[in-house]
């Protein structure tokens, strides 16, 4: 069990292997008249018997799972999940059960924090981009319209609960896609632990209890390290933002585009992380060696290295422009508030704001020359 401190609030996280078992009698523990789970369609497959039956015996279960994809964080299917846990008898002592990946799991924290001003939420990751990131954290959000992570409040969790095995049956590409914000923190945060993540790499076995293990400790360290006196990720936090500028722009471009068959979250902000360190080298902070091990890690991880096939760089700048860290810096229209690197583990701004502002021109032609690498081109200026 690990302790997640972000700022005054404390929640605890327990971590085993093949323990579903224990798990449902720690919930059953909280007392509550009805277990309202929030999940997809491919989780519920996956996994729902091993925690629906078990729960059941305990309280009433209610189960909202739409299909797998991005798109379920909307604003009409969290409307539709309210009215279904109202109709469905839910009360103040109900406990909201996020049950699956980082996208079910912002849409089932923000249902918790609206029904009835805030009822009890506790956490069930199945997958790594969710145990090593998004449930260490208090924001839940969904998209609008326009961009990833518009709509949204904060709201603490009673507890998070990983049963490791879970993980195991997860695909390559998912596996990797947490390991992408793992990459992430080490570059941004802790550089020190880059020679372990090469050693994860090369050995080869994503789905090993001890990598998993090491891989889950290693990000708790990390962005508690961060949000220890920012519990909100509005100061020093942002420094997880490393990568999600140009990587939010172009998951939600590609999810459009794909549906759920697009670029993962992680492959995004990795992808994101190509942009920002070529950025940051123009910028003068990291250099030529900074952005090849950028390159190396993402290729090593099968995360993109241009633009995937069928955006547009236009579309994607677009995306850019309505970035969700607006307005945390005071910055012209023909600029971004983006986190960049001085050198690998220290960001340019200073260490309570890690953001500075950077030209929207130059933001477009590091983005226009990672669209032609794809295509082959080159591009002369």
């Amino acid at each position: 069990m690990r302790t997640v401190a972000l700022g005054g609030t404390r929640y605890p996280y327990f971590y085993g292997y093949d323990c579903m078992d224990r798990i449902v009698e720690s919930i059953a523990a909280y007392d509550a008249d009805r277990f309202i789970v929030v999940t997809d369609d491919k989780v519920l497959t996956q996994h729902g018997d091993s925690l629906l039956t078990k729960l059941g015996t305990h309280a009433p279960v209610q189960v909202l799972s739409l299909p797998a994809g991005e798109n379920i964080k909307s604003l009409p299917n969290l409307a539709s999940h309210l009215e279904d846990a109202i109709a469905s008898g839910a009360t103040r002592r109900s406990i909201v059960i996020a049950f699956g990946g980082g996208v079910p799991g912002n849409l089932a924290g923000l249902v918790a924090a609206l029904l009835f001003r805030g009822v009890r939420l506790v956490h069930i990751p199945t997958t790594t981009v969710a145990a090593m990131d998004s449930v260490i954290s208090l924001k839940q959000a969904i998209n609008s319209g326009s961009g990833k992570n518009h709509i949204g409040t904060y709201h603490m969790p009673e507890a998070v609960y990983l049963d490791v095995a879970m993980l195991r049956t997860l695909e390559d590409r998912e596996l990797r896609s947490g390991l992408c914000e793992a990459t992430k923190n080490c570059l941004a945060i802790r550089p020190h632990s880059i020679a372990d993540l090469r050693r994860v790499l090369a050995e080869g076995d994503l789905t090993a209890p001890g990598t998993l293990l090491w891989l889950l400790e290693e990000s708790l360290e990390a962005k508690v390290s961060v949000t220890g006196q920012d519990r909100y990720e509005q100061k020093a936090g942002l420094i997880l933002e490393y990568g999600h500028t140009v990587g939010h722009a172009v998951e939600i471009c590609d999810q459009r585009l794909r549906g759920a068959a697009g670029i993962s979250h992680g492959e995004a902000v990795m992808f994101g992380m190509l942009a920002a360190a070529r950025i940051s080298a123009a910028v003068g902070g990291l250099t030529r060696d900074d952005v090849a091990l950028h390159d190396e890690l993402a290729q090593a991880l099968g995360a993109p290295v241009a633009v995937p096939s069928g955006l547009d760089v236009t579309d994607v700048m677009n995306a850019v422009r309505r970035d969700n860290k607006r307005g945390y810096l005071p910055v012209s229209e023909g600029e971004a508030a983006m986190v960049v690197l001085d050198q690998l583990g220290t960001p340019m701004g200073s260490r309570d704001l890690p953001l500075v502002p950077i030209s929207m021109d130059l933001v477009e032609e590091t983005v226009a020359s990672l669209w032609a690498e794809r295509h082959g081109l080159s591009l002369h200026h």
